[in-house]
Order: C-alpha cells, then structure tokens, then sequence
C-alpha cells in the first residue's frame, strides 16, 4: 500500500516516495512569538504531528523543524504598549508556546529562532543581489518578481493579479520596480522597541519571508520532503519561500507543499475584531490533549474545522472510552494466567475482524491522511471489547488486541498522559518497595515503634499496607 498525498503546487494526489539512505525531512512555518498559542495554530501543529509518527510507524526516520519568528513588527508593538523590550515579549512567549508543544505531544528536532540567524539571511540575500533577483533601493532590498519565471506557480495566479504585501510589510511603492516586489531587507532606525542589525545595506532587518527560507536551508539543505503550514500562509508567504531558495540554488526545493484548513470558532471566522479567540492552553486545561487531538483528527486537514464546545465534549467522550478500553484490557491481562494450548473460531474470528479494522485504518491514513476515516475503524476496533471481554478473552488475543489500540493511538497522538501515569506508578511501586524493605529489616531488629510510624505515614498518603507471610504488600 503506497501513500498518497495532496501537493499544493501540483493541486494532484501523489505518491510519496522519499529519497533512499535519507530522512524525511519537514519543515512547518511556526508562530510569531507576541501572543499564545491559538486553537487554529495548534490544529495545523498537530496535523503536522500525526504526519510525523505515521511516517515513522511506516519506518521512515523523520527530521522535523518548527521555528519562532522573534523578529517582527508585531512583537515590538506589544512591547512598546506594555513597556518592556521586544527581547521580553518574545522570550516570555516562546516558553509559553513550546509549553503548549509539550502539553499537545508535540516534538520537533530544532525550533530555530529568526534572530539566530541574522548573518545567514544577510549572506542570503546578498546571493540574491549577485543572481539578479534582489535589488536596493534608499536602504530597502526587495525581490524582483520578474525576474523569477516560476513566481505565482505555487497560488496558481498571475502577477498583475497579486498583492504580495501583508500588512505589517506594506512598503511604499515609489522604492519598487513592481508592484508585487517583495521585501527582503527594511531599513530601519533602532530603538529601544525595535532591534536592528548592520548590513551592506544599512541598519535594518529581515522581511518576514526570509526568515523561513533561511533558517529551512541552513537545518534541511536545499531539499526537502515537505514543506507546511496553515492555508493562509500559501501566498504571498510559501510562494515568496519558493522564490528565494530557487533564485540561489537553482533547483527544485520542496517535493511535499502542504496546507492546513482554517478553524472556525461556533461556525464564525476566528479574529480579534469578533473577540472569539480560543488559545490552546485553554481547551488543554479543560478537556485535556487526547481530547483535543482526537476533535482536531475528526476533521481533514485540508478541510476547514468548525471548534465547538459540543465538538470538544463528544471527542472527550471518545477519549475516555479509548482511554478506558485500554486500560481494562491492561487489568485483565495482568490478572489473567492461563495461555490456551490453542485459540477457538471465536478467537481466530475476533483476530481477523482486528487485523482487517486495522489494515483499514492504514489504508484510510494512506489516502492523503485520512483521520476522519481512519478513527471511523478506531472506534470500531475499541467497540468490540465489551463483546470479547465478556465471554472466554483469552490472554494472547487481549495482548494483541491491546498492542493494536497502542499502536492506532499512537499515531494519533493520544495515550500520552497513560505512559506518563505509567511511568509515574512504576516510580511509585519502586519507591514503595525500597520504604517497606527498609520498614521490614527495622521490624527484623525488633523495632516496632519505627516501622510502624512507617506504616502510618503511607496510610496517610491514602496508601494502604497489608503485612502478610509473603511480605507487605499495598494498595491505593
């Protein structure tokens, strides 16, 4: 079964067919660090995310960079209007933002900041200048369109039809030669609100575009698999990517363009001026991260998401029946000691009911990474354990059958928190039985008193201690 993905710069389905002796690597625009995290940032983190562990359950190795655009306009805004240095803002919400990474189960191999690399984009952008693709003007270097013949290939548009400026970029005009001219370089004057940096050009800094470009080429090399991000960052942003790498390498740079739906919040557009803004950390702390990336995984990600609170409780449901499923069949496998001398036609039948539910899930992940579809056999394949649990389970079925519910989740990203709890009760059991042995060789020496105030310590914990001929044994 091969995978098929979406390619924004084709608009076709293609198979994937990563270079051989080589990671895949993958690079996702990040957030500019001002602000927290917000639900739709978080749905195309976690999109990215589910890509991630299924190449990896496929076997692939998997290179993974996110960056942190510290360096923009809309930092030193909100220093200026708190008062603070842009160096604060930035720093304060980076740490607040990979937080939520690590609350969601999100990891990247590097999460480079813009501002480390400021002497790699000035050598980027003074390569620019000697292909003929970047010019200056009254200390300001942009990108002269024109002269790329590919420009517009990603958006599919034509330039007389563009306007490549965002809003926080928008530069006038009289410095371009055209119109839908890009900035690489802004000359600027310092200030305690806004950093600048020295360059051939003056003191200035980096336009946003290049930022990515550069920081993607000095941790992935000029190849790379996959390229992502929200939709809206499709043009100007990815194509404006496109074109600086390409002016200097000369070569094809992405195989994989990728793009994340919107999120709407109770069926309206997500925006300051609607005041609907829902962060991350605050549907993490209220319904927790299997539940979120469940919600995030019932829709396509090319597909715009509508976040409700209903949406968020019916995936908090799911979660807990999953959550639930798995760890019944943990406790009846570690109560179960009999291995059969052979599995029944129940067995053998329950087995490949398993096996078929689970090839789907594959083949539904294989399409263009299906979610939808593919929990649609998730939940199926947990629907039958109350019937196979009820009658004969037999030991080798239900470690089967539990090693599957592991496998699914984890590429969905869920049953985090388990193998924390988990590793959190070995702990636990560990130093329990290291407390009671000491206990014991102190009731050994006959003293009583101190073994006992023992025992009454950890009963006050909620732990109870029984003694027994076998030795102490406890439970919560």
């Amino acid at each position: 079964m091969s995978l098929n993905i979406y390619n924004s710069f084709t608009n076709e389905m293609e198979e994937f067919k990563p270079r051989k002796d080589a990671p895949v690597k993958m690079y996702v625009c990040g957030q500019t660090v001002y602000d927290y995290m917000h639900v739709g940032h978080a749905r195309t983190y976690t999109f990215f995310d589910i890509l991630k562990r299924y190449l990896e359950f496929l076997g692939h190795s998997v290179m993974v960079v996110i960056n942190i655009t510290d360096v923009n306009d809309k930092i030193n805004d909100r220093a200026e209007k708190e008062n603070r240095s842009p160096w604060e803002v930035a720093e304060e919400f980076s740490i607040v933002n990979l937080e939520d990474f690590d609350s969601l189960g999100i990891e990247a191999d590097a999460y480079p900041r813009a501002s480390e690399y400021i002497e790699e984009i000035i050598d980027h952008i003074e390569k620019l200048e000697e292909e003929g693709f970047a010019y200056e003007a009254k200390g300001d270097v942009f990108f002269d369109v024109r002269k790329f013949d590919k420009y517009g290939e990603l958006s599919n548009q034509r330039l007389e039809d563009m306007r490549t400026e965002r809003e926080d970029e928008v530069i006038s005009t009289d410095k371009k030669r055209n119109p839908e001219d890009f900035v690489l370089w802004r000359a600027r004057e310092g200030s305690s609100h806004s950093p600048v940096w020295s360059s051939p050009w003056g003191e200035g800094v980096p336009g946003w575009h290049i930022e990515c470009s550069v920081m993607a080429l000095s941790l992935l090399g000029d190849r790379i698999d996959i390229h992502g991000g929200g939709s809206d960052l499709l043009f100007p942003h990815h194509e404006n990517e496109i074109a600086q790498v390409e002016g200097v390498t000369g070569d094809k740079w992405v195989d994989f363009w990728m793009h994340t739906g919107m999120v709407h919040i109770e069926g309206e557009k997500m925006s300051k001026s609607l005041g609907n803004i829902v962060s991350a950390r605050e549907v993490l702390e209220e319904y927790g991260p299997g539940a979120i990336r469940l919600m995030m995984a019932g829709s396509h990600y090319r597909e715009p998401m509508d976040f409700s609170r209903a949406r968020a409780e019916e995936a908090l449901k799911n979660y807990q029946k999953l959550k639930n499923t798995v760890k019944g069949l943990k406790a009846e496998i570690k109560t179960s000691n009999t291995i059969p001398d052979k599995l029944g036609e129940e067995d053998l039948d329950f087995l490949e009911t398993l096996f078929e539910l689970k090839t789907k899930f594959i083949e539904a992940m294989n399409d263009d990474f299906n979610t939808p579809q593919a929990l649609k056999y998730f939940y199926e394949i947990e629907s039958l354990s109350n019937s196979y649990l009820s009658k004969d389970p037999k030991k080798p079925v239900m470690k089967r059958f539990l090693r599957i519910m592991l496998e699914l989740g984890s590429i969905i990203g869920i049953f985090e928190e388990e193998k924390i709890e988990e590793g959190e009760s070995r702990k636990v059991d560990s130093l329990l039985r290291k407390i009671l042995g000491l206990r014991e060789e102190l009731r050994k020496e006959e003293k009583y008193e101190i073994a006992d105030s023992i025992r009454d310590k950890i009963e006050e914990a909620g732990i109870e201690v029984e003694d027994s001929d076998r030795g102490p044994r406890w439970k919560i």
